[in-house]
């Protein structure tokens, strides 16, 4: 928390709470570590997919937020139906109105206000196979973010096994969700058959996979540098003379603008998409998230259009 300068002194702390044993560890070490000087808080999303379960961990984590005499704000949102509208598949469904709830919630905070979720090494290490076996870039390879904008990730240093341990030694009573077993679930299938088998060959997995992510994220920062300058389009004409590292990279910036405040991804294939794009004069291609990238004029642009049918499936 110190090295990436997560909480400052007077900052409030929205914790996202499941009450799971990542999060019950986070809300305990942050009450007892940062609790005087810095407001803290928590939310719980009942997503309405595991029926009594779901109400169950939702009385779990207001149970466990009186006892720590920390205010709690809870919601439910039916996710399986809003993932049908959406047509988005359930776990990003689910992803996507959580932080949506945690943005609304720490906002009516107040301005200085984090938002803390649970996220581990393990987590990452998740993240990072799933997005090299989807076809990613460099920003898929650096992982999740200790720190993007007001969220920030205290435990990301930390492997799960860590952290269940720190709950055992702590007596910090925590619930189990049935649902992290089925396999049918993309990040459950690498947990469980993926990293768990190449965790039994190479020691210190979650470990070796945080300080690659590191190092990629370091060299996205600094390629993120040379696109500062990057607005809302940019000449073909002068893109087509850049590094194809660097064209790749201002496609990024002008896509993580047009679909923000959801935090996607471009895949490498999306990125060849808007490459082919660019010897075309006024066409366009659709991208995830409801983002299109147009060229008009000799001008790549990248924007969202809510309600349009995309032609292209992925």
């Amino acid at each position: 928390m110190a090295k990436h300068k997560m909480v400052r002194e007077g900052d409030n702390v929205l914790v996202a709470f499941s009450g799971g044993g990542d999060s019950s560890a986070l809300l305990f070490f942050l009450t007892k570590y940062i609790g005087k000087t810095s407001g803290i808080y928590a939310a719980h999303l009942n997503h309405m997919i595991r029926g009594d379960e779901a109400d169950r961990d939702e009385k779990f984590a207001v149970e466990a937020c009186e006892k720590y005499g920390v205010k709690i704000f809870t919601a439910r949102r039916d996710i399986p139906e809003m993932a049908k509208v959406s047509k988005k598949s359930l776990e990003e469904a689910a992803r996507d109105t959580r932080y949506a709830f945690l943005r609304e919630i720490a906002a009516s905070i107040g301005e200085n206000t984090k938002i803390a979720t649970a996220h581990t090494a393990s987590d990452n290490a998740e993240s990072v196979i799933f997005n090299l076996a989807r076809g990613c870039g460099l920003e898929g390879l650096c992982g999740i973010a200790p720190v993007r904008e007001n969220i920030v990730r205290p435990l990301l240093s930390c492997s799960r096994g860590d952290v269940l341990d720190y709950c055992e030694k702590n007596s910090i009573a925590h619930i189990e969700d049935a649902t992290n077993a089925d396999e049918g679930y993309t990040r459950n299938f690498i947990r469980h058959s993926v990293l768990s088998k190449l965790g039994e060959r190479f020691g210190g997995l979650d470990g070796n996979i945080f300080k690659t992510a590191e190092i990629m994220r370091d060299l996205s920062d600094f390629m993120g540098s040379l696109t500062e300058g990057t607005t809302e389009g940019v000449e073909v004409g002068d893109l087509l003379t850049r590094h194809r590292a660097l064209q790749h990279a201002v496609m990024e910036k002008l896509y993580e603008k047009a679909v923000f405040p959801e935090n996607r991804k471009l895949e490498h294939r999306h990125v060849e998409y808007v490459r082919e794009l660019l010897s075309k004069r006024d066409k366009s291609v659709d991208l995830p998230g409801l983002v299109s990238a147009r060229v008009s004029g000799g001008i790549l642009t990248m924007e969202k259009t809510p309600g349009k049918k995309t032609s292209r499936k992925f």
